[in-house]
């Protein structure tokens, strides 16, 4: 995918303890995850779904998974111009702003 990923879920394997899966969201909101449910099952239409990837859909992974990693990144603030203060002024001079 050329899309950013957003959040990642890490799954235990129910089949072996040993194995992790996991499973992406990406910034357009699509989902991908690397168990065999989801690499060899493909639906008709070229869709693809495991239960990892609809337990994100449901908004349960977080009670399911053993980690999760949020990339999302804040909203940049605008770069106002800020004043400045010239500091320690010599008395009976004024504050100026810059």
């Amino acid at each position: 995918m050329s899309q950013p990923v957003q959040q990642v879920w890490t799954f235990a394997s129910d089949s072996n303890p040993d194995r992790e899966y996991q499973t992406l969201r990406y910034t357009d909101r699509a989902l991908s995850c690397n168990c065999p449910g989801w690499t060899r099952r493909v639906a008709g239409d070229g869709s693809r779904s495991c239960k990892h990837t609809r337990w994100v859909d449901l908004g349960q992974a977080d009670r399911h998974s053993i980690a999760t990693h949020n990339y999302q990144t804040s909203t940049p603030q605008p770069n106002h111009a800020q004043r400045k203060i010239i500091p320690a002024p010599q008395l009976g001079q004024r504050k100026l702003s810059v």
